[in-house]
């Protein structure tokens, strides 16, 4: 089945008139479109968020899976994670971990599963500083798009009846030193390095790995429109913003999955994407 979008001038028709109706409110007093009310800030994209909701007094427990144990709650449960997208410095490059063990034993993301009432940030601080051995503030972690993901196999027996995962993917970009401190953990990994961006779109690495470089590049462009939007002088619009509203329109249509479900093929070291 083919690909069915609204098509792109519409999308930037509706793009416009949002950013529009923002500006119109902030120069002419409408309530709906104040900077006080509506609040659009570059910084609240740079850390954005999955919103959670502790309802009433919520204690944690410490509790322990037996293997078998642990076995039955994957062969009945969806298990929650989060992983990041660790970027170098310079935001042109990815880091990537080999990993030894199923469920995805190749290049994929630093991360793994998150605990009972963690945040989405907690979890992938807390697993930045296992895998990578870097203690950072969960500020500094940036959710970037929520994935579903069906495995046929697993680590833990039986391994061939698979689990299935719901993962935050995150962005953290690292400062120059943190990239020559990071030390991945090699009871799970087997080799890293720093990927193009350019490269992983174009090469032979899981397609979520690749969706989440374009759902990247998708939130980049739109930090980009909303500094434009917040940078407006009273009653202009400037060039600037027409770049940055069209810029953001060809990332979100790039970003934009092919199928709801996709089933991928992994054999002789090779994705294959059914159907695309």
């Amino acid at each position: 089945m083919g690909r069915t979008y609204t098509t792109p001038g519409l999308i930037l028709l509706l793009a416009f008139s949002h950013i529009l109706t923002f500006w119109a409110g902030t120069q002419w007093g409408d309530s709906r479109g104040s900077r006080l009310d509506y609040s659009i800030e570059t910084s609240s994209f740079t850390h954005a968020v999955v919103p959670q909701f502790v309802t009433g007094h919520y204690t944690r427990q410490k509790l322990f899976l037996t293997d078998r144990e642990y076995g039955l709650a994957l062969g009945a449960l969806v298990k929650a994670c989060s992983d990041v997208l660790v970027v170098s410095a310079d935001g042109s490059r990815v880091l990537l971990g080999k990993r030894k063990v199923q469920p995805q034993p190749d290049w994929w993301f630093i991360g793994g599963r998150a605990q009972p009432g963690d945040t989405t940030r907690a979890a992938a601080s807390r697993n930045v500083h296992r895998e990578l051995s870097l203690e950072l503030p969960e500020s500094r972690f940036q959710a970037i798009a929520t994935y579903s993901m069906v495995w046929q196999y697993r680590a833990q027996e039986p391994k061939e009846s698979g689990t299935a995962d719901i993962s935050t993917v995150h962005m953290l970009q690292l400062k120059p030193e943190e990239e020559q401190r990071a030390q991945l953990n090699g009871k799970e990994y087997s080799a890293s390095r720093f990927v193009a961006l350019e490269e992983v779109l174009s090469g032979n690495y899981h397609p979520c790995l690749k969706q989440a470089v374009r759902d990247l590049r998708k939130q980049r462009a739109l930090a980009s429109l909303c500094a434009a939007v917040e940078s407006v002088p009273p009653r202009s619009a400037p060039p600037s913003l027409d770049a940055a509203a069209r810029s953001f329109v060809v990332a979100h249509m790039a970003a934009l999955p092919p199928r709801e479900s996709q089933k991928v093929h992994f054999e002789g070291g090779t994705y294959r994407d059914e159907g695309g």
